[in-house]
């Protein structure tokens, strides 16, 4: 599973030192966007990218795919899905990613 961040913003290098923390079992690969080929880069700089074999989760979905794979976040997975359930989670994930500082 490979993890796309901006390494220029400090949330998300921050985000990818936690998830590598997370990762105990070594399944994660955080890398930078330019390293992500055939994908659209404003896509990427507005939300978080997972790809897991030849899917792309993004933004809110990108995380539920994260607390899925790492079994340190499986209790945030209910969750998880009960906000993308009343579209509350998505929503938030929206809000917080237009706030994130940019280069």
């Amino acid at each position: 599973m490979r993890v796309l961040i901006d390494a220029s913003c400090p949330y998300c290098r921050a985000l990818g030192r936690a998830l590598k923390g997370l990762d105990l079992q070594g399944a994660l690969q955080v890398e930078p966007l330019q390293e992500a080929q055939g994908l659209d880069r404003e896509a990427l700089l507005k939300e978080l990218h997972v790809l897991e074999g030849k899917r792309v989760h993004q933004g809110y979905r990108a995380l539920l795919a994260l607390a899925r794979r790492l079994p340190l976040l499986w209790p945030l997975y209910p969750l998880l899905l009960l906000g993308l359930a009343f579209g509350l989670g998505p929503k938030l994930y929206q809000a917080l990613a237009a706030r994130r500082p940019r280069a």
